[in-house]
């Protein structure tokens, strides 16, 4: 059918559990025990029967679409949001719109955005980890500490879940993956994640960002790793380049000086020896610094360590034709130590990223994929 009322700037969407003067907050303790969050299509101006809607929500790391509702009684209309894709938004800002088909073959019309900010947990639990031949995880994440324990979930066609295991400093936790399990879901996405409990403590759980994969699809080892090892000490302004063979690095604007350099402090498989460095020797710089690296080649999927940062952060990757995703990084009060992972879109390739940093960081491990 076709509106008699125009349908124009439909306004942005609401999260039923959300909470804050703006409804733009969500807790965990909101929906640790719910199979889903709901996503909440107000009645726009305009809305009819047979009119389809369907959500977007996009955080830094993937974009979960909801089914298509066609519209009956015009009124709010609630839709799920499954709990996994409210987990995998921890600790980030998810932008949530939708879009309205007011009759098949007409143009979608999308709404305004909430910008949800989905609370951090104690640890910034980054994704398992997964062996290139597919059959066993590991588990590794800032601050592993003794007194803690770690549990596997892995959810395709059927649900496989590992014993507890517990958490030792500088031990990193591995889980082999069942055969029968790799066998019963072959060709099936699969997507996988792990809980840390503290023990004995009668706390909730933390729940680890979401691994997704094919299950029985074989993962490319990086095709090239850059830590910066063997490049001399450097220091430039804004305006300044250093060329090394795996990119340029740019200290495009902004006060102090960028370079590689050494710190004094290590951190063990995130900073070790030369690295990227912003902000040099500030401890609390004012300003921001905007640092490029223009990769030599164009790669599909890009990680690296981002350690003491406590101020807030964003990232951006690009290819020939623009920006192709983000990572932002909320400000840490632990002056933490993370992972970047970022892998282009289909049909995309990364060939420079940007860094906005606020903070004397490091950028260390690079690895990069074809």
């Amino acid at each position: 059918m076709t509106s008699t009322t125009a349908v124009t700037d439909p306004a942005a969407p609401k999260v039923r559990e959300a909470h804050g003067t703006a409804g733009d907050q969500l807790d965990i303790k909101n929906f640790y025990s719910a199979d889903h969050v709901t996503a909440q299509v107000p009645q726009y101006t305009g809305m009819e029967r047979g009119h389809t809607v369907r959500i977007a929500w996009e955080n830094p790391r993937h974009t979960h679409y909801s089914q298509v509702i066609t519209v009956g009684t015009p009124g709010t209309i609630d839709i799920p949001i499954p709990r996994l894709e409210a987990i995998d938004s921890i600790g980030h800002t998810v932008k949530i719109n939708y879009t309205v088909r007011t009759a098949p073959g007409t143009a979608l019309i999308p709404s305004r955005y909430l910008l949800l900010h989905v609370l951090p947990q104690p640890f910034d639990l980054l994704a398992p980890t997964l062996s290139s031949d597919q059959k066993t995880l590991s588990v590794n994440y800032a601050g592993m500490t003794t007194g803690y324990t770690v549990r596997i979930r892995a959810a395709a066609n059927t649900t496989w879940q590992s014993d507890e295991k517990p958490v030792q400093a500088g031990v990193t936790p591995t889980f082999p993956l069942p055969s029968d399990w790799l066998t019963t879901n072959r060709g099936a996405n699969a997507l996988i994640n792990y809980t840390v409990y503290k023990s004995g403590s009668g706390e909730r759980l933390m729940f680890s960002k979401v691994l997704r994969v094919l299950v029985g699809e074989a993962i490319p080892e990086p095709i090239l790793f850059e830590n910066f090892d063997g490049q001399p000490h450097s220091s430039i302004v804004a305006g300044q380049s250093i060329n090394i063979p795996s990119m340029t690095i740019t200290l495009t604007s902004g006060p102090n000086s960028s370079g590689i350099q050494t710190y004094e402090a290590p951190v063990a498989g995130m900073l070790t020896g030369p690295a990227i460095v912003t902000n040099s020797g500030v401890e609390s710089p004012t300003g921001q610094q905007l640092i490029t690296l223009s990769l030599k080649s164009a790669y599909s999927r890009v990680r690296f360590a981002y350690t003491y940062q406590l101020r807030a952060a964003e990232i951006s990757f690009s290819d020939n034709l623009g920006n192709v995703g983000s990572r932002n990084l909320p400000a840490d009060a632990s002056n933490g130590h993370k992972w970047v992972d970022f892998s282009a879109p289909t049909g995309r390739k990364i060939t420079s990223i940007q860094i906005v940093s606020r903070d004397w960081s490091y950028l260390d491990h690079f690895q990069l994929w074809v």
